[in-house]
């Protein structure tokens, strides 16, 4: 999940669901700078671990469907690294998190998510988001997905299809 992330950059890059921290670790692995990464969690127990985790990171314990009421204003977000399990969650959340990533992810930002659905794409991102990359993690108990999405700025996209035509 790591890998797609942008490392020279000066636009943040938001985790999304970090449970653990595994993610977390592979982010400042590959390179991405502590002070790029924003780390938002729900679970009070799960943020706590990752606090003690990492201290120097920003953890916070909050809902993603807030996420742009945590960020500076103004903030450039580059890249988005969700586990969370959206293909599970009540459609109206869902709806609301794509909102805020619609909100906060600049155009040409990356959104990877995880997922358990092997296959089939999210119907719900197609109208912002290209389809780049997936990968099926075997390794992961049960095996996983990893979809990699570029935010689409509509108003260039249409103005490139009227063009077109």
């Amino acid at each position: 999940m790591a890998c797609p992330v942008p490392v020279q950059s000066d636009g943040l890059v938001v985790e999304l669901g970090a449970g653990t921290g595994s993610v977390t670790q592979a982010l400042l692995d590959r390179g991405v700078s502590p002070m790029r990464l924003r780390i938002v969690e729900r679970s009070a127990a799960l943020a706590q671990h990752l606090r003690r985790r990492f201290p120097a990171l920003p953890i916070w314990q909050a809902d993603a469907a807030d996420l742009i009421n945590l960020l500076p204003e103004g903030a450039t977000v580059d890249a988005v690294v969700s586990s969370l399990p959206l293909r599970s969650l009540a459609p109206q959340l869902v709806s609301a998190i794509l909102d805020q990533w619609r909100s906060v992810l600049r155009p040409g930002g990356l959104l990877v998510q995880f997922t358990y659905a092997l296959r089939g794409e999210s119907a719900e991102l197609q109208n912002d988001f290209a389809a780049c990359d997936s990968s099926i993690v075997w390794k992961n108990m049960p095996p996983a997905k990893v979809m990699v999405y570029r935010r689409v700025d509509t108003l260039v996209a249409d103005e490139l299809e009227a063009h077109e035509l």
